[in-house]
């Protein structure tokens, strides 16, 4: 007997966009699949946080006996689903104790989305079309949702970087599924390269990078403070080809774009731990499935990455005004400078709770043309960022890198993959060095 099913929408849905879906698992498993639960959750009323949502999930769980005991439930989510879902999971239970057994993300959000933070306008006009003068967009939702979030990356640290694996054989068996084709009509005006619409491919892959580190005054590396870790556990990923967001949940449909989503779906829910034991290399049978029945060349998508920086200094406090550098060489490269900010680096956001968070966005097909220059040795990364130590006129602050030195964090071209890696996230938590001058406090003898 298949354990039960729960299917979570995302922001600004319901449950009836799953009737199509549900139809489908009804007609793949039969009997097998009873039963099978449609949430609910309010996601447009502003005050409704992700903390909320998780209580109420909690509540609605327990009252309606679904089973608790480890592993005894499968859930399948869209879009913001994920994000509740993880939230729910992560506050109730632990890795260990978890009652998720099948994980199945469709378009989810893990790492936010670039629409987040439009407005109601933008939503109003692109979303809920032509006869929408104004309405609650769930503002606390959005925040958490929008590029950088403090929330996702908070998130993160529970699950994905947590001390226990909660993802991989003999845990949550995960499969993220998004589709690699933006809306048409109206709603391209959503549309970005490397998502489905809505939400970044490398936003939906739940495989990522977590990178801590000190910079002193000069943006040496500190080496004590070095710290990289990848995310914990076997965690499967594949794009659809001609799917976007709504139509990989075969919204407005009776079946999907690709007939191979069914078929993905179908198999993602009776995966095994077997499937996800893992050899020495990270390989693990389910995403060679994945990867023999949906060859990654056969996707349309451009291959990006993102990095989700936070900068403060070295109490704590984020910095708010700061430019991210990168260059080859120290010294004038102005050509290969301008190739990096102009084509590599396609977006930066900040993020509007917390100016020192911020989204930086990567083509890699540049990153890869640019490695073939022989001359393209390492990449440096480095802050200029504000106020500028320059006492006495501003006797607080940061030291700039001068324009003939090399510093920040050095990257071999070698190494670039590790970094930037394609469809996936880095989270990046950098410390700064304020300098304060002797003239700020002085103490003289009466």
């Amino acid at each position: 007997m298949h354990n039960p099913i729960v299917i979570l929408h995302g922001w600004s849905d319901n449950s009836s966009s799953f009737k199509a879906l549900g139809n489908f698992l009804q007609e793949s498993f039969g009997n097998a699949v009873q039963p099978l639960y449609l949430a609910d959750w309010l996601s447009m009323h502003d005050a409704i946080s992700y903390a909320d949502l998780a209580d109420a999930m909690q509540q609605a769980w327990l009252a309606l006996g679904l089973p608790t005991a480890p592993q005894s439930v499968d859930i399948v989510v869209h879009s913001t689903g994920a994000l509740v879902t993880r939230q729910w999971f992560t506050r109730y239970y632990s890795a260990s104790t978890n009652p998720v057994k099948r994980f199945v993300q469709l378009a989810p959000a893990n790492f936010g989305s670039p629409l987040a933070h439009k407005g109601r306008s933008f939503y109003g006009r692109a979303v809920k079309g032509w006869n929408q003068p104004g309405f609650q967009t769930g503002a606390a939702i959005l925040t958490g949702l929008e590029l950088a979030a403090d929330y996702t990356r908070k998130l993160a640290q529970q699950d994905l970087f947590a001390n226990e694996a909660w993802y991989g054989a003999g845990k949550m068996l995960a499969t993220v599924l998004i589709g690699d084709t933006g809306y048409s009509g109206i709603s391209a005006i959503a549309n970005e390269a490397g998502s489905d619409g809505t939400v970044r491919l490398c936003g939906a892959n739940l495989n990522c990078s977590y990178l801590r580190l000190a910079l002193d005054q000069q943006q040496q590396i500190l080496p004590e403070t070095w710290h990289w870790q990848r995310s914990q556990g076997a965690i499967a990923f594949s794009v659809l080809a001609k799917e976007n967001h709504s139509s990989i949940i075969f919204k407005g449909r009776k079946v999907p774009h690709n007939p191979l989503t069914q078929v993905v779906i179908r198999q993602a829910l009776t995966v095994t731990d077997q499937d996800f034991q893992t050899d020495l290399s990270q390989n693990f049978g389910w995403q060679q499935q994945l990867d023999a029945l949906n060859p990654p060349e056969n996707v349309q998508a451009e291959q990006r990455s993102q990095v989700l920086c936070r900068l403060t200094d070295q109490h704590g406090v984020g910095v708010n005004d700061y430019f991210l550098e990168m260059y080859r060489t120290a010294g004038a490269d102005s050509r290969f400078e301008e190739t990096l900010y102009r084509h590599f680096l396609r977006h930066v956001h900040t993020y509007s709770q917390d100016p020192a968070s911020r989204a930086f966005y990567f083509d890699l097909a540049v990153l890869d043309r640019l490695k073939q220059d022989p001359k393209f040795q390492q990449l440096y990364l480095s802050f200029s960022a504000q106020p500028h130590f320059k006492p006495p006129r501003q006797p607080v602050g940061f030291t700039n890198v001068p324009a003939n030195a090399a510093a920040g964090l050095v990257l071999p071209s070698t190494e670039l993959a590790r970094v930037f890696k394609p469809q996936q996230t880095l989270l990046l938590d950098v410390q700064l060095q304020r300098v304060v001058a002797d003239s700020v406090f002085k103490l003289s003898r009466a």
